[in-house]
């Protein structure tokens, strides 16, 4: 037993001194002002998460813009908005990927090798965003579907997040996967879900971290393996809806030869990635696309188009000016579907979208680890393996960049300015190498979505209650305050 303890006395101190030797080894640089703390081990963790917009707005007073934390472990610098661009801009120096996975390792989830989804950005962006005049039909036909179902003549969603996110699916997974597809409603639900099923996962605070670096990582990769993969129901469902379709459309394939026609959409991209000489496609590696694809893109729509339903719900004296746009453009269409330059037109919704983003992201984000030693424009230095996170919220409320009383929300403060365009003061879809390769589909979905609700429905919270984005941590969740949907009988 003495012998037990001792190992473990020796372990405790090998740990602190190499620590205190890495302090050490990282204090030759110039580096940003550590803020003082006063617990060890636990440095400024319980401060940072009790209250982060607080905290860091004190911690930006007192030691500038840049200045690094004590959290989990780990010393982390933050950066405002004139640094972050150099962090997102230098590809050689600061990696995003590598950051995110140490919190979220996907491939080790599902038991594939290291960069084993890196075409699928590309693949996005290239055959879908670049294509979005090919979809924009499919979308404004599926959306319209899923309303009419979700809402019909009038409801009140409570809390609003579940249906949008059914409501979203539809038009995703006609997009993905084919239209037909999209009517299945087991996999609309899978498609709508399986993101939200993951969440209260990623919330469970490193605190394995505190013991040693990345353990809470690897404890999150054995409980998935060994116990519980919230990934694994949805993957089922996707695989067993997929097979039939997949075997349909290699067998066409292999019949029709330089003739076939092929269906437009992202899984068909995917089949010809992985397609055989002999006609062949794994169905396991589709799936795993897919359900990637699934995960990076509802759950963060669906909490767009809450997050804008409620602003709108919220400022009554901007519905009017909104509501004669959607007017305007209903009165000017032709067919039964607008094309994608009439929705490109709306520019006061891109713009009330755009604010809405602006206002309800989270107060840091966009986590980057060094990959070398760097030394920014402002002198500053930060060693490798350094984690650096931009303020996203302290780059959306600065004045200099973003006009007049940056902490109002003004609809018409971005018209001109469309709402998928990346900037370095506007970080909401990301910057640079690793900006998101859906946002233009993204934003066009959910401008069509408020289109279509602005006009059939009068829209306002339940008792007028005004819903406030709920704060855990650094992040920023859609509020929970119900909305009213009363069918409008002049439309």
């Amino acid at each position: 037993m003495n012998l037990i303890i001792q190992f473990i006395s020796l372990g405790i101190i090998f740990f602190i001194a190499s620590k205190l030797l890495r302090r050490n080894q990282e204090l030759k640089l110039n580096e940003p002002p550590l803020v003082p703390y006063k617990l060890p081990i636990i440095g400024h963790t319980f401060d940072f998460y009790r209250n982060t917009e607080k905290f860091l707005a004190k911690c930006a007073e007192e030691y500038g813009e840049t200045f690094s934390l004590y959290i989990f472990g780990k010393i982390e610098t933050f950066v405002g908005s004139r640094l972050s661009p150099e962090v997102f801009k230098s590809d050689k120096d600061f990696n995003f990927d590598i950051a995110f996975k140490e919190k979220f390792p996907l491939e080790a989830f599902m038991d594939r090798a290291d960069k084993y989804f890196a075409p699928l950005p590309r693949i996005i962006f290239t055959y879908l965003s670049q294509q979005l005049p090919s979809y924009t039909e499919r979308v404004q036909r599926t959306l319209t579907k899923a309303i009419k179902e979700q809402i019909g003549d009038g409801t009140v969603l409570q809390p609003p997040l579940k249906t949008f996110q059914l409501i979203i699916a539809r038009p995703i997974a006609a997009s993905l996967l084919g239209e037909e597809l999209s009517e299945d409603k087991e996999l609309v639900n899978t498609v709508a879900y399986a993101s939200s099923d993951f969440i209260p996962f990623l919330s469970i605070p490193p605190f394995l971290d505190f013991i040693y670096p990345l353990l809470h990582q690897k404890f999150m990769i054995l409980l998935f393996k060994l116990f519980t993969n919230p990934f694994k129901v949805h993957r089922e469902v996707i695989k067993r809806k997929l097979t039939p379709v997949l075997e349909k459309r290699l067998n066409d394939m292999k019949r029709d030869g330089e003739s076939y026609v092929p269906p437009v959409d992202i899984l068909q991209k995917l089949i010809e990635l992985v397609i055989e000489d002999d006609y062949k496609a794994d169905i396991d590696i589709i799936t795993d696309y897919v359900i990637t694809a699934i995960f990076a893109a509802t759950h963060t729509t669906s909490t767009f188009l809450t997050n804008a339903t409620h602003k709108f719900a919220n400022h009554p004296e901007i519905q009017k000016e909104l509501l004669e746009e959607q007017e305007r453009l209903l009165e000017n269409k032709s067919g039964p579907y607008y094309t994608s330059e009439q929705i490109d037109s709306l520019v006061k919704l891109d713009s009330f979208f755009k604010e809405t983003l602006r206002m309800t992201t989270s107060i840091v984000f966009f986590e980057h680890k060094a990959l070398n030693p760097y030394t920014f424009s402002s002198g500053h230095q930060v060693p490798k393996g350094r984690h650096v996170t931009t303020r996203l919220q302290e780059v959306h409320r600065e004045e200099e960049s973003q006009g007049e009383n940056p902490n109002e929300f003004n609809f018409l403060r971005h018209v001109g300015a469309p709402a998928p365009r990346v900037e370095k003061n506007f970080l909401a879809f990301s910057f640079g190498k690793h900006a998101c390769p859906g946002r233009y589909f993204a934003t066009s979905e959910i401008k069509t979505a408020l289109h279509y609700l602005l006009l059939n429905y009068n829209i306002k919270t339940v008792n007028d209650e005004i819903a406030i984005p709920q704060i855990k941590g650094p992040y920023r969740f859609s509020s929970d305050v119900g909305i009213v949907f009363e069918k409008r009988k002049d439309i």
